[in-house]
């Protein structure tokens, strides 16, 4: 009788062992995955306000795009057109085929 008294105690200790050991792995593992979520919602965030600044830099290329390509069909359905073009050229250095250039170099000195 004494032996099967012996043999629930230490059948019971051995559950609440098991059941402990248990537990203690699942607290493991939800903190685990509570860090991995934690470090990945910090990350996400950073992310999320890169791609909002890229996003704001693209629109403000996109409008000023967008602004200048009005402009230009301004000037093409405009019936001068041929002066605009000569204004653009001179502006980068070009002259006609004909025409004698001077330069200026007494402001250099």
């Amino acid at each position: 009788m004494m032996k099967k008294k012996t043999e629930g105690k230490n059948l019971i200790s051995r559950i609440f062992r098991e059941k402990k050991a248990v537990n203690i792995g699942i607290a493991v593992v939800l903190s685990v995955l509570f860090v991995a979520f934690g470090i990945s919602a910090v990350t996400q965030s950073g992310d999320i306000s890169r791609l909002e600044q890229q996003k704001a830099e693209v629109s403000a290329q996109y409008d000023e795009q967008t602004k200048e390509n009005k402009e230009l069909q301004a000037v093409l359905d405009n019936e001068n057109k041929d002066d605009y073009i000569e204004k653009k050229a001179r502006e980068k250095g070009y002259v006609k085929s004909n025409e004698v250039v001077f330069y200026d170099i007494s402001a250099s000195e």
